[in-house]
């Protein structure tokens, strides 16, 4: 499995658990892994933006 399959498994799995704090009514946990979510995210775009680059 590649950085970048891992790094989007990491935030299916992270969107998963924003969805299950929610319906659990833990905004704080949810607000967390949103923000958690968002590094993920960012980091698959420079990732992408590597790949791209070194082509």
């Amino acid at each position: 499995m590649t950085r970048e399959e891992e790094l989007k498994e990491l935030a299916s799995s992270l969107q998963a658990a924003i969805a299950r704090a929610r319906q659990l009514n833990l905004p704080t946990s949810a607000y967390i892994l949103s923000l958690a979510l968002v590094e993920v995210s960012q980091t698959i775009e420079a990732e992408l933006r590597g790949s791209a680059d070194s082509e």
